[in-house]
């Protein structure tokens, strides 16, 4: 039987709307900040988020000595597939539940430091387009992600303690890596990852195992004092 080309083009019309995306809807940051301030989650899925998102302003600041002070944030804070146009930073903040950023694309700079979250933090899949830098942070999840992420400049979880496992698998990182300083009370999960920058392990500590299973080092890791059981 012989098919026309008018009926094939009509086929393909119609599965290429099928597998379109839904268009993103934009939410500004101000608006996500008003909204942790009162105390509450946020929830948001396929969005461009305007502006620069800056969750250390997300709620009230206490002081924790008589010279610093930070930001309790106690709402759940949920983002999938969003693309953030701006910087997105989180500086002396207490976040009392989880921390997700799913299937997302940061298209400037990526601060957390100083910070500490109690519930989960995952930033699974999502794309590091600029420097991203998690440092001197005390996550109490059983299990943190950073799975099959894409970095494509600096990224960084130094000095950050992570009190269960923590996962790196499955990620590339163009840039340079670090975890120096490190703390992980469980499994480092590294398995399938791809450094292609340098990679800097010193001092790392982790208390189970430490899984590179199929790992590929484009140079030399520096794992100079490393306190880890290697697989």
């Amino acid at each position: 039987m012989k098919i026309s080309s008018n009926i094939i083009a009509i086929a393909l019309a119609i599965a290429a709307a099928c597998h379109a995306q839904t268009p993103k809807a934009t939410v500004k940051s101000e608006e996500i900040i008003k909204n942790l301030i009162a105390g509450k989650s946020i929830q948001i899925r396929n969005a461009i988020i305007e502006g620069d998102l800056d969750l250390g302003k997300a709620g009230n600041r206490f002081p924790v000595n008589s010279t610093a002070s930070e930001t309790q944030v106690s709402g759940n804070v949920y983002f999938e597939k969003c693309v953030f146009n701006g910087n997105v930073k989180a500086e002396n903040v207490r976040f009392s539940g989880n921390v997700i950023f799913l299937e997302s694309e940061f298209r400037k700079e990526v601060e957390f430091q100083n910070s500490s979250v109690f519930g989960m933090m995952n930033f699974s899949k999502s794309i590091f387009k600029g420097k991203a830098v998690f440092a001197n942070m005390a996550v109490w999840a059983k299990n943190s992600y950073f799975s099959e992420i894409k970095a494509s400049s600096k990224f960084s979880l130094e000095a950050s303690d992570f009190q269960g496992n923590l996962s790196i698998m499955n990620s590339e990182f163009t840039g340079p890596l670090s975890l120096q300083e490190t703390f992980v009370a469980g499994n480092l999960q590294a398995s399938n990852a791809k450094f292609n920058g340098s990679t800097d392990f010193a001092m790392l500590n982790v208390l189970r195992r430490a899984i590179f299973k199929y790992a590929t080092f484009k140079n030399m890791p520096d794992f100079s004092g490393s306190k880890i059981i290697k697989e």
